[in-house]
């Protein structure tokens, strides 16, 4: 049998994974815990208030990492795992990789040999830890979703243009990474009217995208959201309905 024999010739979307920011206070949570078959992943301690499934307040990088290889590999009835939020996940990740233990002095500049050796190694968690085990959850059928905090930031584009747009709170060396990752990275905000809707493409205030030929704005809701990709796989591949109800699902 050769490996040949495995090329696919028709769409085979996954679960859907991606990135929704915004400001404090817009209802991130509340949007990630309102996902049919949804859990909490709670990294910043701020999900109490909201009616969910959730994990307890996960402190360190060994709680968290040791709650998403259950979701990974045990059997549970769960359907969207959604982390709040990625930007402190990646807060304790770094903590872990300096080896900071109540002090705070230790950097990651000064970690494993100095000479910034700690960013590389955080880069690998990064790339051979995190992301492939949320991958993993993807390839369950189960979807990933990323809260994170906004910021203004600088962006370069491919004309060596740099404008300042609002983006996740991700650390600049890791946005690409993400960006890359994420089927969507969509922007929660206000309206001119107050309205909180998710802006789902790139325009010059904001970085988004997505890969299911989403309307550019939308009600920040979730049955919205999880309608509008339905629609646009629809649309996208309209011989093979099957694409969108398993994207959507």
């Amino acid at each position: 049998m050769s490996v040949l024999d495995g090329i696919l010739n028709s769409p085979h979307p996954s679960a859907p994974k991606g990135i929704v920011y915004g400001p404090p206070g817009i209802g991130k949570t509340t949007f990630g815990a309102s996902a049919d078959g949804s859990i909490i992943v709670d990294c910043e301690n701020g999900a109490g208030a909201v009616q969910c499934s959730r994990t307890p307040y996960l402190a360190t990088w060994a709680e968290i990492e040791q709650w998403l290889l259950a979701l990974e590999r045990e059997q549970h009835g769960y359907s969207v795992v959604v982390v709040d939020s990625v930007d402190w996940l990646l807060r304790r990740l770094e903590e872990h990789v300096t080896g900071v233990k109540g002090g705070v002095d230790q950097t990651l500049n000064r970690s494993h040999g100095g000479y910034g050796n700690g960013k590389q190694v955080l880069k690998n968690y990064t790339y051979q830890k995190l992301l492939p085990t949320l991958d993993r959850i993807v390839g369950r059928g189960i979807s990933v979703l990323l809260l994170a905090h906004e910021k203004r930031t600088d962006i370069t584009n491919s004309d060596g243009i740099t404008i300042e747009k609002t983006t996740a709170d991700l650390p600049d060396d890791y946005r690409n990474i993400f960006v890359e990752w994420a089927d969507f990275l969509c922007h929660a905000r206000y309206d001119a009217r107050g309205g909180r809707v998710l802006v789902t493409a790139e325009t010059q205030q904001a970085l988004a995208k997505n890969r299911y030929n989403l309307p550019p704005v939308l009600p920040f809701d979730w049955p919205s959201f999880v309608s509008a990709i339905s629609s646009g796989l629809a649309a996208k591949f309209p011989a093979q309905p099957n694409v969108a109800a398993a994207a959507a699902k």
